[in-house]
């Protein structure tokens, strides 16, 4: 789409940035800020690398600095996110702007969210917040169910 705006995907390396490029193969354009070097060819228009913010509350402070710098220079239509508390100074960030932040738990999460979902929930620092186990929308009435995002022994295909 030309002229369209970009999504801005953040999310820690592993099962989180798996499931959001699974999500990203229907987006035309987005920008990804995760944990790690990543050498590969994600699709990404660029990639951007922060230190993870995991149980280190100096460094989300600093991340939301570098957050705001990374949006203002993508000028993201929204923000994306399947976790890892690296997406929470982001979450902050757009919330201060306005901007749209959707976030979608883990798919390993099946009893209860995670801790970054729980977070962001108290707060109400997304926007939009899905679960891939319909019994957790039950008892979070703001997260809403959205399915798998990916079958792991392609049983069959999710289309998104």
């Amino acid at each position: 789409m030309e002229g369209s705006r970009p999504i801005l995907t953040v999310v820690n390396a592993g099962g989180h940035l798996t499931q959001a490029l699974c999500m990203m193969k229907v987006i035309d354009e987005f920008h990804l800020v995760t944990s790690i070097n990543i050498e590969a060819d994600l699709g990404a228009k660029s990639v951007t690398v922060l230190k993870s913010t995991q149980f280190n509350a100096w460094i989300h402070f600093k991340n939301i600095f570098k957050a705001y710098a990374i949006i203002k220079k993508v000028k993201p239509a929204a923000i994306f996110s399947t976790g890892g508390p690296i997406c929470i100074p982001f979450a902050v960030i757009a919330k201060i702007t306005g901007i749209r932040f959707i976030y979608l738990d883990t798919l390993s999460r099946v009893i209860e969210p995670s801790n970054t979902a729980k977070f962001l929930y108290k707060y109400k620092l997304a926007d939009e917040m899905f679960c891939q186990w319909e019994n957790i929308s039950k008892d979070y009435p703001r997260i809403k169910y959205y399915g798998k995002t990916f079958n792991i022994c392609n049983h069959r295909d999710v289309s998104l």
